[in-house]
């Protein structure tokens, strides 16, 4: 199986947490979740955007330092992702986002408003 819900309990938020080690869609339900991406270079595929996705948010967390991609975005992701050593990489009308040289704890909030995905985070070097 490829996720795998951790503990029985949702957050303090309500956020699910999943271990996901291998490729995955994300789905209008996963709204809320979060991801740890591990064991593997795992390519997150976002879900086709509408206006019933107002409101969708997730968050990965690189479990491994695997390259995980973010994918399926339609050239519709903004936002900047902060990464080690001081540099910033904006995210200007992409289809995703990867780790180059990925690292635990590195992590991705991925929001969006129906008709763009809104994406920041943290990250040891990503394009």
């Amino acid at each position: 199986m490829a996720l795998v819900k951790v503990g029985s309990h949702p957050s303090h938020g309500g956020q699910v947490v999943f271990n996901a080690t291998a490729s995955f869609t994300l789905d209008p339900s996963d709204s809320g979740k979060v991801f740890i991406l591990k064991d593997a270079a795992i390519t997150v595929t976002l879900p086709t955007l509408s206006t019933s996705l107002a409101g969708f948010q997730v968050k990965l967390i690189s479990g491994d330092d695997s390259e995980h991609a973010l994918a399926g975005g339609n050239s519709k992701c903004y936002g900047t992702v902060v990464q080690v050593g001081g540099s910033t990489e904006r995210i200007n009308a992409t289809s995703g986002y990867t780790l180059t040289a990925g690292e635990i704890g590195d992590w991705l909030n991925i929001v969006s408003d129906g008709t763009n995905w809104y994406v920041s985070g943290f990250t040891n070097a990503g394009s």
